[in-house]
């Protein structure tokens, strides 16, 4: 799977519209490659520019996979943040402790 990868690196390169797609699909999937749905979006956006069909599809589909995950990722972000934020403020006042009285 590597190796075919790597040829249609080559050949998407050249501008071979069939390797745009294949890689694209490659891409979205995380299949040989590591998944890169940026790349994957870049390579069916070609692919549609030269009139393939489906990569017109797919290029939807990617960018809407792509916007979801940097939502999530923005989400977590800003929830560390959050989590940040309160740990910092309970540093400052610390859990008052109960005395038991003898």
């Amino acid at each position: 799977m590597d190796k075919s990868a790597a040829l249609l690196d080559e050949a998407a390169d050249g501008g071979d519209v069939e390797a745009q797609f294949a890689l694209g699909l490659l891409n979205l999937l995380g299949r040989g490659v590591d998944r890169n749905l940026g790349e994957a979006l870049k390579l069916f956006r070609l692919a549609a520019e030269q009139g393939d069909a489906q990569a017109e599809i797919l290029k939807g589909v990617a960018a809407e996979q792509l916007a979801r995950e940097q939502i999530a990722t923005r989400d977590m972000e800003e929830a560390a943040a959050v989590a940040m934020e309160d740990a910092m403020r309970r540093r400052k006042f610390p859990k008052p402790r109960i005395v038991k009285s003898s």
